[in-house]
């Protein structure tokens, strides 16, 4: 049976999935990244976990027809090299060579970004389409962009970084040096950061009950279950969040008018809260808003396996 490898290598753990040719995950699995540690150790770690699945399967691993992995950082993906990567004090560090020393298969590398995006485009809500769009919400605004079946990467593998364009020259200070960046707006960071500074001011807010008291355990869940409960503070906070996103998909929108925009991430998972808005946003103030074909706004579908499904589908075309 022919089969392919799917690595998601983070900084905490490295998650691993055997997929058929068409996606379909067969089994998953994961080591510790136990960083920190050489990059020599991480790509043993890689091989390890790609033989043990292959074993758990009963398979050759000879039989898989490529091994591909998503890596954080700047990645040049005609080389397989991680260029910079700093949670995993990576530079110019060989991934793709080394992993292929190990296991003797061929290895394709990825941003992890990207990777999760091409998953979602093949096998999730951009199935079928020519072009998507991807934005995730986490700790910071991840993105991918594929265009007419093929990842935008850019001329040095750091494009489709959506989350570093700027919406307010004169706003918060990002990790990039720039200031009122997306991400430092639109990131459920960003919404954790907007509600507590909202309870400073409001502490009769139920916010400050289902946080137990502590506004450091304030997080995306309290946020949205205090929403579902109509405490004011958290409505406000929610709306103000919800408009930023706005502002910012309709920009991405407006720049490559995607057939799909996906959003991604596990507040995603709230349509009602915050697609739906979207397309309400997008119909009344896009700029291509009187064109008969729109862009479809979607929430993700394989959320947490889209970047092994993403990475396993490295080696086909769409």
């Amino acid at each position: 049976m022919r089969y392919c490898i799917g690595i998601d290598l983070g900084g905490t753990n490295i998650a691993g999935g055997i997929a058929d040719l068409d996606g379909n995950l067969l089994l998953t699995d994961s080591l510790k990244t136990d960083l920190p540690c050489p990059a020599e150790d991480i790509a043993d770690r890689i091989a390890l976990l790609c033989r043990r699945m292959a074993s758990a399967l009963e398979l050759p691993l000879s039989d898989a027809a490529w091994v591909g992995i998503g890596a954080p950082g700047s990645v040049d993906v005609d080389t397989g090299t991680v260029l910079y990567a700093n949670n995993l004090e990576f530079s110019n560090v060989p991934l793709g060579r080394m992993v292929q020393d190990r296991t003797g298969l061929t290895v394709h590398l990825g941003n992890d970004a990207n990777v999760a995006a091409w998953g979602e485009y093949c096998a999730g809500a951009g199935k079928g389409s020519s072009s998507m769009v991807m934005l995730t919400l986490g700790t910071g605004v991840g993105g991918g962009v594929v265009l007419n079946g093929k990842l935008l990467t850019g001329c040095n593998g750091a494009g489709a970084e959506l989350g570093h364009f700027v919406i307010d020259m004169q706003g918060r200070e990002c990790n990039c040096g720039l200031r009122g960046c997306f991400e430092q707006y639109g990131s459920v960071t960003a919404l954790i950061r907007q509600a507590t500074e909202a309870m400073a001011g409001h502490p009769e807010s139920r916010l400050w009950e289902l946080a137990g008291g502590d506004a450091a355990k304030v997080t995306g869940k309290v946020i949205l279950a205090a929403y579902d409960a109509g405490d004011e503070t958290a409505v406000q906070v929610v709306r103000a969040y919800v408009q930023y996103l706005c502002i910012g998909v309709t920009s991405i929108i407006n720049i490559f008018q995607p057939e799909v925009l996906c959003l991604g991430g596990g507040i995603s998972r709230r349509g009602d809260v915050l697609v739906e808005p979207l397309k309400e946003y997008n119909a009344l103030h896009g700029y291509g808003r009187s064109c008969p074909k729109q862009p479809r706004i979607l929430s993700a579908k394989l959320f947490g396996d889209a970047g092994i499904i993403g990475a396993a589908l490295l080696g086909r075309d769409a």
